[in-house]
């Protein structure tokens, strides 16, 4: 694991993030609770220079299965839009 998943801003982002997200997987549509529910990074570190970017315009919730199978790959959206973000 990175060092960055242990530090406090990850834990506010992560935390921030449950607060505004759906507790549905963006992949499997299957409905999150508990520990089942993951924040994950639509735009890996990996992909950013090793540097995270926490905003929540790069995060979405997942399933841990599924977040599993994506790993450190870059997922594309298609045609998604939070109705909480909408004008």
């Amino acid at each position: 694991m990175a060092d960055w998943h242990d530090t406090p801003e990850w834990r506010a982002a992560r935390a921030y993030a449950k607060k505004h997200l759906d507790p549905v997987c963006v992949m499997c549509n299957k409905e999150l609770i508990g520990n089942d529910w993951t924040i994950d990074h639509i735009r890996p570190p990996s992909t950013t220079g090793g540097t995270p970017d926490h905003s929540l315009d790069n995060l979405q919730s997942m399933c841990r299965s599924c977040n599993g199978r994506k790993q450190d790959r870059t997922q594309v959206r298609i045609n998604w839009t939070n109705p909480k973000f909408a004008p």
